[in-house]
């Protein structure tokens, strides 16, 4: 009986530190606090350049990412298009011919109004005027700076156009 109770209380202390230890680490190592697991300053927020959204005769500033579905975008400019209201005003979509490159880039996002994604599966570029929850399916290629958003958060479709940024 007593050596059913110490394999007993071994089984639960052997569970117990692997729960414990979740993501594999050396327990022999110093915990790794929440700021050093996350990435440096130096690959976050990279842009590759900016270009304008003009909307209604108005010109919005445009920051984009630094990767090459944004670089493949910038290549194509400038472009007219008709942004085609989707989801109740919460984003507006075009699709691009041919479909922006995605060579690998890293998929996933939570967009914000003003982000400009690719959603993957379908090839569309997607301007979000509304929060919207993580995907991991959109790519973030940029964001629309400033109040420029309130102005395609309208119903309907809007016709856009995408230039170089002269500033």
């Amino acid at each position: 009986m007593k050596n059913l109770a110490t394999i007993t209380v071994l089984i639960f202390t052997t569970f117990y530190c692997t729960a414990c230890n979740e993501h594999n680490e050396d327990p022999m190592l110093p915990e790794q606090s929440e700021e050093n697991s996350k990435p440096s300053d130096d690959t976050e927020n990279k842009t590759v350049g900016k270009m304008e959204i003009i909307i209604d005769g108005k010109a919005f500033p445009v920051t984009m990412e630094d990767n090459a579905a944004a670089k493949d975008l910038l290549s194509r400019l400038p472009l007219e298009i008709t942004l085609n209201d989707f989801n109740n005003t919460t984003e507006k979509i075009f699709y691009p011919k041919p479909a922006l490159t995605l060579n690998g880039e890293p998929h996933g996002c939570a967009p914000v109004p003003g982000d400009i994604t690719i959603y993957a599966p379908w090839g569309n570029v997607a301007i979000f005027c509304k929060e919207w929850q993580h995907s991991d399916d959109l790519i973030k290629i940029g964001h629309i700076d400033g109040n420029g958003i309130n102005h395609l958060s309208v119903d309907g479709d809007i016709k856009v156009t995408f230039k170089v940024s002269e500033k």
